[in-house]
């Protein structure tokens, strides 16, 4: 309905239909005189009349009307035609009076295949309508080819209609023929990257074609990060006794890549990031990476070298080094730090695991204490897992992270400690309406807090925190400096909706703070907001008003990226 009006209004005339009392044929005529639109100099000729009356019949035998009469066509007299006025008979619609559908040529129907046509929507005593019909046969072809059957065809394919009784009979005989296999897979013999190919395949020689997953492999070599271009796709032609060969098309990155970016947030304020990566090291598909982070309030470089396992995609060592230094409100601080990771995940599974062991040195002042260095050997596993639909801007996706990370002095640690950190985000939309939930724990277990460095301490407040407070503002105070916090306890809820085209309005309130004790002297955060969809991804603005047991605060907060 809208489709018409759009199209019509559009030519400067409407539609107007007098006989007709079944909403979906008035619909369908006024789509289809909708794109006729008004005849030029508005003169109703024999050629634009019987335009109009094949309009009509087509637009009624698409739903079941194979009788309807045009009585009257006529153009309003204003000097623009602004209307026309149409008068018919749509006659009875036509039902299925007789219905056979079934795959033909095969002893063992696919299934797949078979509950299509189970759950065809053209059913006996129903009302006939073409677009049902064509939706079927093409769903059928469409999912043979999907599943292999290269050779799929109807045999038969007929409808018979009986206007004496609005009767119709259909008869569609499918038939899939054979279903083809994967055959070889065809690597380019001067590739030095067969190994990793191999590693991330999705199906073997000799089984059962299926087009997803021939696009699981396509992905998953993409994810790599080993190849500046790569297709795999069957020769259809070149199959032998139904295998059909995979072909593998692929051009390696260049040896050095380099990104460089930057951004701005009422957190950091103007933030530069540098990237220089070797996605191959050598032929087993080891990579070297470095990163350089530059902000006012914190400054770092890391280097990573990446050996993938028995799975390069969920499955590999990591080797790491980094550099950061940290000038922020009340914390002063320098650490460097070595570690190894190992990455565990599986194909069919969204949570992934991390084991690391990690040995950091900080040297810090925080607060009023008086500068120390820690060292610490920490062991730890993360489990986490990430989910989203709707591209930059996501519509839908919930992230979970959590991590167990613990020192002790047995081993080279100048403290015993344990740290936990539980982090949940979650989006959904509900039509216009999109809702974001977060949470975000933590703890500390120690013989010795004021030895806990700086980076390890819990601190609130922020963009990503409670808003109304700027970055790492809220934790315990000692002589008007800020401590940090043994636990980290905040939350959030946002609600959106769409006022014009990429942009949305949001309502806001966060809670949380740093403390030494679980839940004690919590702050809230409450506001208003607005986001747009930009080419780059969202871009989110925030005016809230922070209320903590010390302080009243007012604070705009800028950031952009993506929610999750």
């Amino acid at each position: 309905m809208l489709l018409a009006l759009i199209s019509s209004h559009a030519l400067g005339m409407s539609v107007d239909i007098e006989g007709v009392d079944d909403s979906r044929l008035e619909d369908n005529i006024e789509t289809h005189i909708g794109i006729i639109g008004a005849p030029v100099g508005c003169e109703m000729t024999a050629n634009y009349r019987q335009t109009i009356q094949e309009a009509v019949t087509k637009a009624a035998q698409a739903i079941g009307y194979y009788q309807l009469e045009t009585l009257k066509i006529r153009l309003s007299k204003d000097e623009e035609c602004s209307e026309l006025y149409l008068t018919v008979n749509p006659g009875s619609r036509v039902k299925i009076s007789q219905r056979q559908i079934k795959l033909v040529g095969s002893h063992t129907p696919d299934p797949v295949l078979q509950t299509i046509i189970d759950n065809a929507q053209l059913k006996e005593g129903s009302y006939l309508e073409q677009g049902q019909y064509e939706g079927l046969k093409s769903q059928l072809l469409s999912k043979a080819q999907v599943r292999g059957y290269f050779d799929a065809k109807f045999t038969v394919q007929e409808i018979r209609i009986d206007l004496k009784s609005y009767s119709a009979s259909i008869d569609l005989q499918f038939s899939a023929g054979q279903r083809y296999a994967f055959g070889e897979l065809q690597i380019p013999d001067d590739d030095k990257a067969k190994v990793l190919i191999e590693e991330v395949m999705t199906f073997k020689k000799g089984e059962p074609y299926h087009a997803d997953k021939l696009a699981e492999f396509n992905q998953n070599l993409k994810l790599t990060g080993y190849f500046q271009q790569v297709v795999a796709r069957p020769l259809v032609s070149q199959a032998n006794e139904a295998n059909v060969p995979i072909q593998l098309i692929v051009s390696a990155k260049p040896r050095d890549t380099f990104n460089i970016g930057g951004g701005i947030s009422t957190d950091t304020g103007p933030s530069g990031r540098f990237k220089w990566q070797r996605p191959w090291v050598n032929s087993k598909g080891h990579s070297l990476s470095a990163e350089a982070f530059i902000s006012d309030p914190e400054q770092n470089v890391s280097v990573k070298y990446k050996v993938p396992l028995e799975d390069p995609l969920n499955n590999y060592l990591s080797y790491q080094a980094g550099l950061k230094a940290e000038n922020d409100n009340d914390t002063q601080s320098e650490s460097i730090t070595l570690a190894v990771q190992r990455h565990w995940g599986e194909a069919d599974n969204d949570w992934k695991r991390i084991g690391f062991l990690r040995l950091e040195q900080e040297k810090f002042t925080q607060g009023t204490d008086d500068e120390q260095t820690t060292t610490l050997l920490i062991p730890g596993v993360t489990l986490s897992r990430r989910r989203a639909r709707g591209g930059l801007d996501i519509s839908w996706g919930d992230k979970q992270q959590y991590t167990l990370e613990g020192a002790t002095q047995e081993v080279v640690s100048d403290i015993d400690l344990v740290r936990i950190g539980l982090q949940s985000k979650w989006l959904r939309s509900y039509g216009k309406h999109r809702v974001f939930v977060r949470a975000e724990l933590g703890a500390i277990a120690t013989n010795d807090f004021s030895q806990v460095p700086s980076s390890l301490r819990y601190f609130a407040g922020g963009d990503q925190s409670v808003r109304g407070f700027a970055l790492n503002t809220l934790s315990p105070v000692e002589d008007d400096e800020l401590t940090g916090g043994q636990y980290l306890n905040v939350a959030s809820i946002e609600y959106s909706y769409p006022v014009v085209q990429d942009w949305r309005i949001a309502v806001f309130t966060d809670i949380g703070n740093a403390s030494d004790k679980p839940f004690k002297d919590l702050a809230t955060g409450v506001g208003l907001g607005a986001s747009w969809s930009s080419p780059v991804g969202p871009i989110r603005f925030y005016f809230a008003r922070g209320n903590s047991v010390d302080e009243t605060t007012w604070r705009f907060h800028f950031s952009m990226g993506p929610a999750l």
